[in-house]
Order: structure tokens, then sequence, then C-alpha cells
């Protein structure tokens, strides 16, 4: 599981990108800590993969 930072950095997108793809419903985290961190499997990064090619 990695944090938003972690995708932010692995992707080249923004943290505020993910949050807002989390608040429109396109890319919700795999898990959400009890702090409200979100975390994201491979899973999401092949969706958030996909994502970026049809931008």
């Amino acid at each position: 599981m990695k944090t938003v930072k972690e995708v932010s950095e692995i992707s080249g997108v923004s943290v505020r990108t993910l949050h807002y793809y989390d608040a429109i419903g396109l890319l919700r985290p795999t898990a959400v800590t009890s702090a409200g961190y979100r975390l994201y499997d491979d899973t999401a990064l092949a969706r958030l993969q996909s994502i970026l090619f049809f931008r």
C-alpha cells in the first residue's frame, strides 16, 4: 500500500489532483486509515495509469 505522496512521486500527478480524483469518484483509495490517510494498492495504480493514458 502506498500513500498519496508516494503515488504522487511515482506517477508525477500532484497530491491535489489525487484528492480531486477521489472527490469526484474517479480514483478511490483502496483504504483510508483512522487518521484519514488515503492508501492505494497496485490495482489503483494500474487504474491511475489508465486515467493518465486517456487524459
